[in-house]
């Protein structure tokens, strides 16, 4: 018997969305088949981003990450609305998204605002740790990149640390580190999130770092 109460709806409506919506085991066919330079959205949120990027960038492929059910729906629908074929979205935790792919099989990913998990209880949840960072590092073909951006100093304090720590200096080179991504880097036509436009109308400002491999 279905527990109404704490059932969640979209669980069932992503899965209308043939060949746009995949899990963990359904991506591996995709991505085998991939023959355009491949770039992942971690935690690509209502996919306006991955979307923008895609319908920019015609001959790259584009998936987008993201466990919450609702987002993924929301992503969906915009894909199937804009008719873009170069990009699909996969319902699944962001920690794992490495381990589906072969070595410099990438050719770069975007961690846009993960969660900063700002309690010290909370910070083991946190996505961008040695680890992870090793084995994206490890997939990222020649001359491909990781870019990452966030609103709070302390993620960002610690994600520098984090690539020390990780020595990525063997596979990716640090290009730029900034404190203020939206008013020193960004490109005038480049989409703001919606994160990110939250956090520009409080005034805070964004943190970036461009990781290039070598």
């Amino acid at each position: 018997m279905i527990n109404r109460r704490f059932s969640n709806p979209y669980i069932e409506k992503i899965r209308e969305f043939d060949g746009i919506v995949f899990d963990k085991h359904s991506i591996t066919a995709v991505i085998t088949k991939n023959t355009s330079p491949l770039i992942l959205d971690i935690g690509s949120g209502n996919g306006e981003y991955l979307t923008d990027l895609a319908s920019k960038n015609p001959d790259n492929f584009y998936i987008g990450f993201e466990l919450q059910f609702k987002e993924v729906h929301r992503t969906a629908l915009k894909i199937q609305k804009s008719g873009l074929k170069n990009c699909i979205v996969v319902n699944m935790d962001a920690s794992e998204v490495p381990l589906l792919f072969k070595d410099e099989e990438l050719f770069g990913a975007f961690i846009l605002f993960p969660d900063p998990w700002p309690k010290t209880k909370q910070r083991k949840n946190r996505l961008v740790k040695k680890e992870f960072v090793q084995s994206l590092a490890s997939k990222i073909k020649k001359d491909g990149f990781i870019k990452i951006r966030t609103d709070s100093d302390d993620y960002f304090q610690h994600m520098l640390r984090v690539l020390c720590e990780a020595q990525v200096a063997t596979r990716l080179k640090i290009q730029t580190i900034s404190r203020d991504y939206h008013h020193l880097i960004r490109g005038e036509q480049e989409y703001i999130t919606p994160f990110e436009r939250i956090f520009l109308r409080e005034g805070r400002l964004i943190n970036y770092i461009f990781l290039k491999r070598v």
